[in-house]
């Protein structure tokens, strides 16, 4: 047989750590968020809580994502290292995740449930990180798309089958979460290779990078958004049908799949037409029909609950995407996980509000209202930001769109 050549070689081993890094983003997500549709059982209903209360749980567990994302993509820019980050963030988030069932209090559940939070970014962020770093320019809205999928792949089928095992038990579904954890951590360690890396001069050098590159606050204002009303659909969304409809977790979890199955399965195809017309025409529009789709959510009836999901879906994918594109796209090349960091850091910080600005919303004035304010806030980041976003495209000339020669 013919050898492959040097440039041959290096294409097969991309795709082979880009399939690793997929199954990683794919089992890793799907293992911890297997808990979000049990919160109505196994948080609210056995410690006997408000709405509100139990939002604390995914509070928790996101708001330690807020902090740590910034602190472990620092550390990994100001090292060089991402292999044993990631493998530790796996066995630590295991050793939390197999706790959550046998905790008798509710402070201490949420406790664990932070710890929890804080190593899991961890894993997350260099996943990610690593997608970056071997995508070539012109392609990191498709390499980008393949772990972003994989990683809403998981969540779409944590959901119903996190609220079908759950249902039954909590501690097998939380062992298996852990199970699967200590699975990755075994396949990073022996399957992946630490690449080398260019690193920054000090820890604090590293933290500064949105000073650095301000067009990044562009896809970190829109994944705070964006995740700010995923919370609502991960959270209040189950509460609300619940109370309404008398649906059971695994109901509820049945229709949030509706919403992440074409998330999942459109995030690539919107990475691509990212790389090929740029992020922002699809950002900003996805942006202003999710917002509208979700404004209705509280206010039609159960039958077209599954229309409205698909809907959401699509839209949210043509969101996302984009997002993942500017991120690698403007990311200075040495501050690659700071910039990943800071980006999760931003949607962990929408993500764990959410939750919590539904609980108020809803416990105040209604299911229907929180969702209104949900698809309004979206509307009015599309507003404030658009002026930045155009800016940013013409005064970065480095952010120029991609021809399609390039993408050859």
């Amino acid at each position: 047989m013919p050898e492959l050549s040097h440039t041959a070689r290096d294409a097969s081993s991309t795709r082979r750590t880009l399939i690793l890094l997929a199954v990683l983003a794919f089992a890793s997500t799907f293992s911890t968020a297997v808990v979000f549709p049990n919160i109505g059982s196994f948080v609210r209903d056995r410690f006997v809580l408000s709405d509100t209360q139990a939002s604390l749980f995914a509070v928790s567990y996101l708001i330690p994502h807020v902090v740590f994302a910034f602190v472990w993509g620092a550390l990994s820019d100001r090292y060089g290292k991402r292999k044993v980050l990631l493998v530790t963030g796996y066995v630590v988030t295991a050793l939390f995740h197999f706790l959550l069932p046998f905790i008798s209090t509710y402070p201490m559940l949420l406790l664990v449930r932070f710890g929890e939070g804080a190593f899991s970014v961890l894993g997350f962020s260099m996943v990610m990180t690593i997608a970056v770093d071997i995508a070539r320019k012109g392609r990191y809205g498709r390499v980008m798309g393949v772990v972003g999928a994989s990683v809403s792949l998981g969540t779409t089928l944590a959901f119903p089958i996190g609220g079908a095992i759950g249902a039954q038990s909590m501690v097998l579904l939380c062992t298996i979460g852990a199970f699967i954890l200590l699975l990755c951590a075994a396949a990073a360690w022996l399957l992946l290779e630490e690449g080398k890396l260019e690193t920054v001069r000090s820890f604090s050098a590293a933290l500064r990078v949105l000073r650095r590159q301000p067009a990044l606050s562009i896809p970190y204002a829109f994944t705070f958004v964006d995740r700010f009303t995923v919370g609502f659909f991960a959270v209040t969304f189950p509460l609300y049908v619940g109370a309404q409809y008398n649906m059971d977790a695994t109901a509820s979890g049945m229709l949030l799949a509706g919403y992440l199955l074409p998330f999942s399965l459109l995030i690539y195809p919107f990475g691509r037409l990212s790389d090929r017309w740029g992020g922002a025409r699809l950002l900003l529009a996805g942006s202003v029909f999710y917002g509208v789709v979700v404004m209705l959510v509280g206010y039609v009836p159960p039958e077209w609950f599954l229309a409205v999901m698909l809907l959401c879906g699509i839209f949210a994918a043509s969101m996302y995407a984009p997002s993942l594109w500017f991120v690698a796209h403007t990311a200075p090349e040495e501050s690659r996980a700071s910039a990943m960091g800071g980006f999760n850091a931003a949607g962990s910080l929408g993500f764990a509000v959410g939750p919590l600005a539904g609980a108020l919303i809803s416990d105040v004035y209604g299911y229907a209202t929180a969702f209104l304010a949900a698809g309004i806030t979206e509307l009015l980041c599309v507003i404030v930001v658009y002026p930045l976003v155009a800016r940013t495209l013409r005064h970065l000339p480095h952010q120029t769109l991609p021809t399609a020669t390039s993408l050859q």
